[in-house]
């Protein structure tokens, strides 16, 4: 059974399956404009967008659509970096301390985008992965250079 995530006031909600969905339509929480995704999805997308969704509003009339917040305009979640990030935080542990520095600071910022409903959250765990690895790369390098300076 495919199930879903949405983006409701802001929060993410999920997984869901078609069922709660329809409930959710009909008690007016999720809107045809309300984005959703679900795996196979290349991106998060309005509900009403959707070919196998789009007959549960159909039959739901009666809910008015709206702009979901986190998404001015009803425009597409911005996509995720979480490979570029997971990279470049292995590069700081194995070559270079700059690239652990950038993957600290791109993971922090693409993880409150994802929180606030403006980015993909599909690459949720390669972000905090990457982070965490440059964290380290920057933690291992001050350490060795503190052991250095120490000792010669």
């Amino acid at each position: 059974m495919k199930q879903y995530h949405a983006v409701l006031d802001g929060q993410k909600q999920g997984p869901a399956s078609e069922e709660e969905l329809r409930e959710w339509i009909a008690q007016g929480q999720l809107k045809s404009n309300d984005f959703v995704w679900s795996e196979g999805m290349s991106n998060w997308a309005p509900a009403g967008s959707i070919p196998e969704l789009a007959s549960l509003f159909a039959s739901n009339p009666g809910v008015p659509p709206t702009v979901p917040s986190g998404a001015p305009g009803g425009t597409y979640l911005q996509s995720h970096r979480g490979r570029a990030i997971l990279t470049l935080g292995i590069l700081g542990m194995v070559i270079c301390i700059i690239c652990g520095i950038i993957a600290w600071v791109m993971g922090n910022n693409d993880l409150r985008e994802m929180d606030a409903g403006r980015m993909d959250p599909a690459g949720r765990g390669m972000t905090r992965a990457g982070r965490i690895c440059g964290m380290i790369s920057v933690i291992l390098t001050v350490v060795g250079l503190g052991l250095y300076i120490l000792f010669v």
